[in-house]
């Protein structure tokens, strides 16, 4: 038989044949885990071995599952723990760094306490949290020293520009305020950060206003206006004018009253030098 005859004789049916046989690992594994993910990377026996060897040695670690979402409180709580919250709202221990000058609330730093620890924070997010809370605090919160010193500023000023009738207008502002005010207006807070008492406009125009009553309406009867009757140093500077009007006796030494004019101009400069 020619070569060309034996390569195309036909092939028995029960003749075996050479076929590769196949090397995927995957056959060896149960059916309904072969397509998981997890196995995506495997390639052969091998791998799936070191990663066994791998997962086997995180097994004892110190790590935290992270609780699915319908965990309950006690899950979460477990999980804080677990990440360093102390046992109990006590076992924090806190710099409160207060601004000067304040005393330390022990009453809101235990709810602080009681707060963080129901949210599971570890102490030192507790701490910084503290810290944010008080350097905010201390910005928004006003200087008691600036507004003593701000208050000492308005009645110095006011004492200046009003000269011997400060006490006076004082008493006179105060009046309306008693007649025509409420109880609590002069803690209202104006735009400028001051009190509406300890405004220095506000001071003026109830001041003006008590006059106002008194001499031009007659009115006798404001709370708190015992007066001295000094006058003011606009009052003053008003008189001062007149004594020393161009062509008056002040300035002609031969007129009778001469001296009487040189010596009220005196008095009144040496009031308002004194105020």
């Amino acid at each position: 038989m020619s070569e060309e005859q034996v390569a195309d004789a036909p092939v028995d049916a029960g003749q075996a044949t050479s076929v590769e046989p196949t090397n995927d690992w995957r056959t060896a594994i149960p059916e309904e885990i072969r397509g998981h993910k997890s196995l995506e990377t495997i390639t052969d026996v091998g791998s799936l071995a070191k990663s066994f060897v791998n997962a086997q040695s995180m097994i004892g670690a110190d790590k935290v599952a992270i609780p699915g979402k319908y965990a309950t409180d006690d899950d979460w709580s477990a999980v804080y723990d677990k990440m360093g919250r102390p046992a109990e709202s006590s076992g924090y221990v806190l710099e409160n760094k207060i601004a000067e000058g304040q005393a330390e609330n022990v009453e809101m730093m235990t709810g602080f306490k009681d707060v963080a620890h129901k949210l599971g924070l570890q102490p030192k997010q507790a701490q910084g949290l503290l810290n944010w809370f008080n350097d905010t605090t201390a910005q928004e919160a006003p200087d008691p020293n600036a507004m003593v010193i701000k208050q000492q500023q308005t009645v110095d000023n006011l004492k200046k520009e009003m000269g011997a009738a400060f006490d006076d207008n004082i008493a006179l502002g105060n009046g309306v305020l008693s007649e025509f005010g409420t109880d609590d207006i002069v803690s209202l807070k104006m735009e400028d950060g001051s009190l509406f008492g300890d405004n220095p406009d506000v001071i003026r125009m109830m001041s003006k206003l008590g006059r106002f009553l008194k001499e031009k309406v007659g009115e006798d009867t404001l709370a708190g206006t015992k007066m001295s009757g000094a006058p003011t140093n606009e009052e003053l500077n008003a008189k001062l004018r007149d004594v020393r009007r161009p062509e008056g006796p002040f300035w002609d030494r031969k007129h009778p009253e001469h001296d009487w004019y040189v010596q009220e101009s005196l008095r009144i400069a040496e009031q308002l030098t004194n105020d």
